[in-house]
């Protein structure tokens, strides 16, 4: 058996059975297994002398729980999210770890809502994550400020509705939280 000894992830079932694309998933999954190269890791991996602040706050080191849940432009992202969608879940602290946060979190949905929810902190992530990238590569007109961001990631969740993601599932969630 290939698969002996391994662990199971608490947050495999959320990930792959999203309704957001493929590439969001893989990225959700790269980053719960926090192998993606942020400064941390490439220090790890002797690809760089010192881990870099973020580049978002220079604040705190450069990791993924960082830049997606800890970074307080993050949770500026998240909070504003869930306003616009009258969701009533906390926005991560300062402390959290995404898995801790993202169980925590979805654990208030009924089970015919925990897709809808899932999607949006993968959507959200994934563009938190390109936010990022922007700053590290010096592409000041995709960086956009908390609110712009907020606005994005609702768009694109609307374009994964449209492209007719979650067939249906997605549009009832968000047409129920908005």
């Amino acid at each position: 058996k290939l698969n002996q000894g391994a662990i199971k992830s608490p947050t495999a079932a959320a990930i792959w059975r999203s309704w957001a694309p493929l590439k969001c998933k893989i990225f959700a999954w790269l980053a719960m297994q926090h192998r993606l190269w942020t400064s941390d890791r490439r220090a790890r991996y002797g690809l760089q002398g010192n881990t870099s602040p973020c580049y978002i706050c220079l604040q705190e080191e450069d990791t993924i729980e960082h830049i997606v849940v800890q970074c307080v432009y993050a949770r500026q992202v998240w909070h504003t999210c869930f306003d616009s969608l009258q969701i009533n879940v906390l926005p991560p602290n300062d402390t959290d770890t995404l898995v801790e946060w993202w169980l925590r979190a979805r654990s208030g949905f009924q089970e015919k809502h925990k897709r809808g929810f899932d999607s949006i902190v993968i959507g959200a992530a994934w563009m938190l994550w390109k936010q990022r990238n922007a700053k590290v590569f010096n592409r000041p007109e995709q960086v956009k400020d908390y609110s712009e961001l907020a606005r994005a990631i609702l768009d694109e969740i609307q374009e994964w509705y449209n492209a007719g993601v979650g067939a249906g599932g997605l549009d009832r969630f968000v047409r129920e939280h908005t």
